[in-house]
């Protein structure tokens, strides 16, 4: 009878499939770098370290370059949305948003329970 499927088929595909999984499983351990064995922290060590350092004295420069750049015409712009780009961007959110809609109210499958 060749139209009869044997146990054994299945025995044997299932047996292969275990074989794979078992043989792709520890590939990613495999491939790890050994990584160095962790030393234990000291903790009053760290505090002492982050409380001995000095602020770093260029930080009113940086804001005050940050304020000279900001002040820039060139790169102060109009609204995003007034730029071409920014009106596609609109246009493909709107379009998204409607066939959202549109496709939550024309489903083919209907559910008995209420929404």
């Amino acid at each position: 009878m060749k139209g009869t499927p044997s146990v054994w088929r299945g025995a044997f595909l299932r047996t292969v499939a275990l074989g794979v999984a078992l043989a792709v499983v520890p590939l990613p351990v495999v491939a790890a770098e050994a990584s160095p064995p962790a030393t234990p922290v000291n903790l009053h060590a760290s505090i002492v370290k982050a409380a001995s350092t000095n602020r770093l004295a260029s930080a009113p420069v940086a804001a005050q370059q940050g304020q000279t750049a900001a002040s820039d015409p060139k790169l102060q712009s109009g609204s995003f949305f007034k730029t071409p780009l920014g009106i596609a961007v609109i246009g493909v959110v709107g379009a998204g948003a409607a066939y959202a809609v549109y496709s939550a109210s024309h489903d083919r499958i209907h559910s008995p329970y209420p929404r």
